[in-house]
């Protein structure tokens, strides 16, 4: 039974009632109707969801709820980042672990607590005319080409003390960026890095390693002669985890290779933390149909045509086994003192904002003000711990 609009009750806990309660509220929204009632019905819908999703976690069929939450109005799954919320959810029951319905249920828990939020923007952009891309070679976002702008540069600002202190501190940072072709990598770091020295900064690439690089001993020890010296900052557009995700994914690599990294790669990364080093690992994660739609865009771009590649059409033929080795590689590497931090990247203007937002909170850096920083939504950016 769905909730009615009169009553708010609810009857019945299916994700079908869910998925109807979510075009009431929005047509709630579109008549401008009382925040708190949009509220009250939107919270209560989710609690039930959350319920029962715990209570039948190894038998609820996220992927399939996911399928049916991208066939509602996409001005929907936009403006409440419905559909990445429960991307995030999707990833945190895919790595099994024996805390999982905890944190499904904190997830919820945060999302619950900013729906005040998230409505009241619904509400104000109901009144203004549909926003879409300045740019019609990029995504359509929930920000339009100004609130992006007017946010960034308060975060960029940000950036800019941060590289001060670490300049003044000698400190050395570590950040990589992953993910599959068509994330949102490298426009991310461009994005970072627009206003910082570059003096103080480098953004590292690797070409196609070299039989020698490509020996068990060797990895590590060339990823360790590309580390920034004090002072610096270096970005990584693709890491040493090459080694587990794409290489066995693609046939790159031998299977005692893929071993000796899986079996090492942690130990690295706390001798690198010990030695001094602050490291942020990001996964940038999109879908399979966003990845088939930038591809797209890029082929038909005169501009951008270059970034396509053979190589990315067999990536994305290889879809399931990368999610393989993916969800391996996080079960295993995501650890305490240095876990994966998913950033939900299918928007790229709140991708961009939000993975700012996280290095901005990671870092304690002199004169750092929190009001600039703003708030970080945890379900565009999430650590697996």
């Amino acid at each position: 039974m769905v909730l009615k609009y009169s009553d708010f009750l609810v009857t019945e806990s299916t994700k079908v009632d869910f998925l109807d309660d979510i075009k009431l509220i929005y047509e709630m929204i579109i008549d401008n109707n009382d925040l708190q009632k949009i509220e009250d019905l939107f919270k209560k819908s989710l609690i039930i969801l959350k319920d029962e999703m715990c209570a039948n976690l190894e038998s609820f069929k996220i992927n399939e709820f996911l399928e049916e939450i991208k066939s509602l109005n996409p001005n929907i799954t936009r403006e409440l980042n419905i559909y990445f919320f429960f991307r995030t959810i999707q990833t945190i029951i895919e790595l099994k672990k024996e805390d999982t319905v905890i944190k499904v249920k904190h997830k919820f828990d945060k999302y619950i607590n900013s729906l005040k939020k998230r409505i009241s923007r619904a509400l104000a952009c109901n009144k203004t005319e549909d926003k879409q891309s300045d740019d019609v070679e990029e995504d359509v976002s929930v920000l339009d080409r100004r609130e992006f702008t007017s946010e960034l540069r308060k975060l960029q600002i940000e950036m800019n003390k941060l590289m001060e202190w670490v300049v003044k501190e000698n400190e050395k940072v570590v950040i990589l960026f992953d993910g599959r072709d068509g994330s949102g990598k490298g426009s991310t770091i461009n994005t970072i890095t627009e206003y910082m020295n570059p003096k103080h900064f480098k953004i590292v690439t690797n070409g196609i390693p070299t039989p020698e690089q490509m020996d068990k001993e060797n990895w590590f020890d060339m990823y360790k002669s590309q580390l920034p010296t004090d002072g610096k900052i270096y970005f990584f557009d693709r890491s040493w985890y090459n080694m587990g995700i794409n290489n066995p994914t693609m046939g790159y690599c031998t299977d005692e290779q893929y071993t000796y990294f899986m079996e090492n790669v942690n130990r690295f990364e706390k001798d690198l933390i010990n030695d001094g080093y602050i490291l942020i690992k990001f996964w940038f994660s999109i879908d399979q149909e966003k990845q088939k739609q930038r591809f797209q865009l890029r082929i038909n771009s005169p501009l951008k045509y270059w970034k396509y590649s053979p190589n990315d059409a067999k990536a994305s033929e290889k879809w399931d086994i990368f999610t393989k080795y993916k969800n391996q590689c996080f079960s295993k590497t995501s650890t305490k003192i240095c876990p994966w931090v998913i950033v939900q990247s299918g928007d790229k203007k709140t991708g961009q904002l939000n993975t700012l937002r996280y290095i901005l909170n990671k870092i304690n850096y002199d004169g750092k003000d929190e009001s600039n920083i703003g708030e970080i939504y945890h379900d565009i950016v999430h650590e697996l711990k």
